[in-house]
């Protein structure tokens, strides 16, 4: 008897395998009928696309824990009864992130051939941000338009023209546990989506210098839990980048000193970071900051005023109180996976 879970309940079938000579294994076979095992070797519980699917699309858009999704699968089988159900709700969990992995493999052209998944290849990246040679073309270096001129192929640009601007942030709101049984963790994305892997996080960890900065500006909050990841962007081309982060007047201080004391983080020689700090959280700032770090008085920063992180948390927070007590694979998995739809949703 095979268990078989579907939008409109949990069910028990006989399963009759084909066994002809040249018949493919069993799991194979359910894969073609629309079904994903729970296991591959003598499959007795099996997941159809479609219930996995409406799971997928629960969490994104209402934060649906697995076990609440579950529940309600087991009261739409009986309402009765529905703790008679048979219980397959650690099967759905780790059938999920398999089909949460496999759908992004496909959507980001990994699905009919056997190519190596580079770190952040999972991630579809936002239209909106300058990527040279795919929504910008940057112009021809001055040597070149030197040696043709004639041909009237260099326009003069100033410097700000073709700037990339980086938004940094904490979610306050988006904690995790500790896990427990850190050993039984497996990882299906390592560092292919937007999270950095593990283990270059903890090979960079492992040699930062962890120093207390003492604050000159106000008593900010993120300067007393300052904690910052890097993420790697082609930046090829661009020279000029504008960063904007709560507590800039200090975290920018010593920004250089910092990446050159690593041995994995690092910044193009010719790039000119000039740092700035979001309208909203300026204000909170000495007023020397204000004349020095707000937007409005940033040439070439456009209006814009440096806080879109918080109106992309409100996004994340969805799924930030059902990704708080996961394992840390399980968990950046949710998190790429909500990201990956945040930028979708852009494109459409």
């Amino acid at each position: 008897m095979t268990t078989i879970v579907d939008k409109s309940g949990v069910d028990t079938h006989m399963v009759k395998y084909c066994t002809c000579p040249n018949a493919v294994a069993a799991d194979i076979q359910m894969f073609r009928m629309g079904l994903f095992p729970a296991s591959f070797l003598e499959p007795k519980t099996a997941f159809t696309f479609n219930v996995l699917n409406d799971f997928l699309l629960d969490n994104l858009e209402c934060g649906t824990l697995a076990m609440n999704y579950y529940s309600k699968l087991r009261r739409m089988t009986t309402t009765v009864f529905p703790h008679l159900v048979l219980d397959r709700y650690w099967e759905l969990m780790s059938v999920a992130r398999q089909w949460r992995k496999l759908k992004l493999l496909k959507w980001n052209g990994f699905g009919h051939e056997e190519k190596e998944v580079k770190p952040g290849n999972l991630a579809l990246f936002c239209l909106a941000c300058p990527h040279p040679g795919i929504n910008v073309t940057l112009p021809v270096s001055k040597h070149a338009a030197d040696s043709n001129m004639n041909t009237m192929s260099y326009l003069q640009t100033p410097s700000w023209l073709y700037t990339r601007s980086l938004v940094m942030d904490r979610n306050f709101k988006a904690e995790h546990l500790h896990a427990i049984n850190t050993g039984d963790e497996v990882s299906l994305m390592e560092g292919c989506g937007f999270m950095v892997g593990d283990t270059l996080y903890k090979e960079h960890f492992a040699v930062a210098q962890d120093t207390i900065q003492r604050s000159e500006c106000n008593n900010h909050r993120a300067v007393n839990q300052a904690n910052a990841s890097c993420v790697k962007t082609n930046a090829d081309g661009i020279h000029c980048v504008l960063t904007f982060y709560d507590v800039n007047c200090q975290y920018h201080k010593r920004l250089q000193d910092r990446i050159a004391e690593s041995a994995i983080l690092e910044i193009p020689k010719e790039l000119d970071i000039i740092p700035g700090i979001g309208l909203w959280h300026v204000h909170g700032h000495q007023d020397s900051c204000y004349v020095r770090y707000a937007s409005n008085f940033i040439e070439g920063a456009a209006q814009i005023d440096g806080e879109i992180m918080e109106t992309l948390w409100a996004l994340l927070n969805i799924i930030s109180p059902a990704a708080c007590g996961m394992g840390t694979p399980h968990r950046k998995e949710c998190l790429d996976y909500q990201m990956n739809d945040c930028n979708f949703m852009k494109m459409i």
